[in-house]
């Protein structure tokens, strides 16, 4: 036994970060009020490599910080969000973005919202293909393997990010999709700083 602390679970790294915040609400009201404010949010969604461009440099941002910045207001109206690092699907290369996270029950949750476009982000299908992957958060690596909820539990999930993000399910009825919500869980117990 090497005497090092235990490695805290995934959802005690969001756990003071992810709740409701006036941001949320507020873009919530705003989308329920003015539908067209949703369509106005994803139209910079529609410049793909831009876009990619921008995430890259997020999640750059992110790593840099060490763990400092843990919330997007930008991009996740103030909720926690992760630097996630997939296996590209028809490339095998590792493909990295920042996504939203939030406590589900006593799991790491995200969801695949891309901002109510019509398709699923490249990084849901990419975990659809290989569910493991490497998330870099509050300053710490650790490999991960990712589960799309279904059901009941995919219902659950959706209403505890709905609850977080009202704006949530006006992104869903424009998207016009089911969001794909995924629960990641540690690959292993070692958990690298």
């Amino acid at each position: 036994m090497s005497g090092a602390p235990p490695a805290p679970s995934l959802v005690d790294l969001v756990d003071g970060t992810s709740r409701r915040r006036r941001a949320g609400v507020a873009l919530g009201r705003l989308v329920d009020r003015w539908p067209a404010a949703a369509r106005l949010a994803r139209a910079p969604m529609r410049l793909g490599p831009v876009v990619t461009r921008v995430t890259r440099l997020h999640a750059l941002l992110l790593r840099l910080s060490g763990g400092r910045l843990r919330r997007s207001w930008l991009f996740a109206a103030g909720q926690p969000v992760l630097v996630l690092t997939t296996t590209g699907r028809r490339s095998g290369l590792p493909r990295t973005t920042t996504v939203a996270c939030f406590r589900f029950e006593d799991q790491l949750a995200t969801a695949a919202m891309n901002l109510g476009r019509e398709r699923d982000p490249a990084w849901a299908l990419n975990l659809q293909a290989d569910p493991r992957a490497t998330i870099e958060i509050a300053g710490r690596s650790m490999d991960v393997v990712a589960r799309r909820t279904a059901g009941e539990e995919a219902e659950r999930a959706w209403r505890r990010w709905c609850e977080l993000q009202p704006s949530a399910d006006a992104f869903r009825t424009l998207a016009g999709r089911e969001i794909p919500l995924f629960v990641l869980a540690l690959a292993s117990r070692e958990c690298q700083a």
